[in-house]
């Protein structure tokens, strides 16, 4: 479950419904085991986030929310105990609300972000559905994931491409201590972070964020993020 994406997209609310209870005779086990209720929870998070993969608004997602209302019900019935279980059912009441007031400004709220991201990472997935990359993480704690940890806080703050541009070329000096870690970076994740970091001169030396806005600069900035822990 996740918000939607504002500065270079960062994603909104996921979930969906899979969850089938078997019934028939004593011999038959009832699908209301912790397994069974993981797996409905997990396919529901799968579902809606890949359902909601391209959509780029708030009116778009909140569309998908209500085309799934069986989602937000899974989510909440089939969540998890702990600190877990209780960021996903925060999430399905903000979702619900949406709903029933047809506003998105209910998704607005900070924490979502990082719940939608926990209940993402427990179920193995990424924002869109995919599974987690075997280097998931890899370079938490590392100096390079600090400094894209501190590029990306800037870029995100900023409200449109412009903003991210200016963020750039203000902070040249970040962009260099994130250059001089690439070589050292492991494959194929050395190579993404490359393309970012030529991709951020192209754009400051031009003068335009186009050179920042398309989907190969997209992918290679979400395999960062994910090599750095980041699964938002």
């Amino acid at each position: 479950m996740r918000k939607l994406p504002m500065a270079p997209m960062a994603a909104v609310l996921i979930l969906t419904a899979l969850g089938a209870a078997a019934c028939g005779s004593s011999k038959t086990p009832i699908a209301t085991t912790a397994q069974a209720r993981m797996t409905a929870f997990c396919a529901a998070d799968k579902s809606l986030d890949r359902a909601s993969a391209n959509v780029s608004s708030k009116s778009g997602f909140l569309r998908v929310l209500k085309a799934h209302p069986s989602a937000l019900r899974t989510i909440a019935n089939d969540a998890p105990a702990g600190k877990l279980g209780h960021q996903a059912r925060s999430l399905a009441k903000a979702a619900e609300a949406a709903v029933a007031s047809n506003s998105a400004t209910r998704l607005n709220d900070p924490s979502l972000d990082s719940a939608g991201a926990d209940v993402d990472t427990y179920c193995r997935i990424d924002g869109t559905g995919n599974p987690l990359p075997r280097d998931f993480a890899k370079g938490r704690g590392t100096a390079f994931c600090a400094v894209s940890s501190s590029i990306n806080a800037g870029t995100q703050a900023a409200t449109n491409e412009a903003g991210v541009l200016a963020f750039l070329a203000g902070n040249q000096t970040l962009i260099n201590q994130y250059d001089f870690y690439v070589p050292h970076l492991p494959s194929p994740v050395r190579t993404d972070a490359q393309t970012l970091v030529t991709t951020a001169r192209a754009a400051i030396a031009a003068n335009s964020p186009a050179a920042l806005e398309t989907r190969a600069v997209s992918r290679a900035s979400t395999a960062v993020r994910l090599f750095c822990g980041q699964n938002q």
